[in-house]
């Protein structure tokens, strides 16, 4: 059998969480709602205005001079995420197996505090997992910092939702909370002192979690066309291209349209069984082990190309929701 390795995002094909938000939603007032409203900004710019150069999963460093404002503490926020981890159903008994076949990494836009706590209570690997170095203890923000940063939470709080249509065309109550966010991350941002903290931060999503697969191939001296890369998102989208490209098996696990827009083969299911089995394919027969079609009541194999993808996305984004909450499930 050849040498493979399975690289998976953690949020979505592992756990059913998204930690990032729900930190936001316990620390800060309406917090799930302005993390939420973040995350469409960072959407809006890396697909609608497509920024050079952007890297998705910029929410995450969006978040943090909010955060800041709440006093959170290393300490606290790896409690928390270790209070919260809520696990895919069979993932323990998936991953078991899939190690035996391969090496197992995880490459994912989480921060290391939940990364560690997801870590050890599945029993993998910390050298293996790739995702958001950051330290809240580094930086304390002063009184006056926190009423700047809490007034434009509030303002925030009250803008229209950023939305766009098929054409990608945004509305004009959209376009002026867009322009107020720019406002604030450009121009306002740098200003204040928090900025220098958080600025060499970069979440590891889009072309950052590309980067850290063409990372663990160079490590590992497999080539892309034995990594199997399994995401649900669209900081998914940079590491599935890479992988096709490369001619390894991209797999969208409940992806959103996003997701499943962008690999090869997309997998919608309530279980992670299925992963097992199409890894255990892949490492022991290469890609033409598996088999597309509806391999249970609630899990289904589709392969790009042969599918109707407005369909395919339906059903996966429903299943998404269903699956880990509708706030959660909804987020790009």
């Amino acid at each position: 059998m050849r040498k493979t390795i399975y690289i998976t995002d953690c949020e979505g094909p592992v756990t059913r969480d998204d930690n990032a938000y729900e930190i936001a939603d316990a620390f800060l007032r309406e917090g799930g709602r302005l993390f939420s409203l973040l995350s469409k900004f960072d959407d809006y710019l890396g697909d609608i205005e497509k920024v050079e150069g952007y890297r998705y999963g910029s929410t995450l460093r969006f978040i943090l001079p909010f955060l800041k404002t709440a006093d959170v503490t290393d300490r606290e926020i790896q409690g928390f995420s270790g209070q919260h981890i809520t696990v895919m159903g069979g993932i323990r008994e998936t991953l078991q197996a899939i190690n035996g076949l391969a090496p197992v990494y995880v490459v994912s836009t989480s921060y290391i505090h939940y990364i560690k706590e997801a870590c050890q209570y599945l029993g993998l690997d910390m050298a293996n997992m790739f995702c958001t170095m950051v330290s809240f203890d580094d930086y304390a923000m002063n009184e006056d910092e926190k009423k700047v940063i809490m007034d434009y939470h509030e303002e925030f709080l009250g803008l229209p939702p950023i939305a766009w249509d098929d054409d990608g065309r945004v509305n004009p109550d959209s376009q002026r909370t867009i322009d107020v966010l720019k406002e604030f991350f450009s121009d306002r941002l740098p200003s204040l002192p928090v900025y220098q903290w958080m600025k060499d931060i970069n979440p590891i999503g889009g072309t950052g979690k590309a980067e850290a697969i063409l990372r663990i191939s160079k490590q590992t001296g497999v080539p892309l066309g034995d990594v199997l890369y399994v995401g649900d998102s669209i900081t998914d989208v940079d590491a599935f291209r890479l992988v096709k490209g490369g001619g390894g098996l991209s797999v969208s696990f409940n992806g959103n349209r996003y997701a499943v827009q962008s690999a090869e083969y997309i997998v919608v299911s309530e279980d992670t069984a299925v992963l097992r089995d199409i890894a255990t394919g892949f490492c022991k027969h290469g890609k033409d082990a598996i088999q597309e079609g509806k391999a249970s009541e609630t899990t289904w194999i589709f392969k790009e190309g042969s599918c109707s993808i407005k369909d395919v996305i339906a059903l996966s984004e429903k299943t998404r929701k269903e699956v880990r909450g509708q706030a959660i499930g909804s987020l790009g």
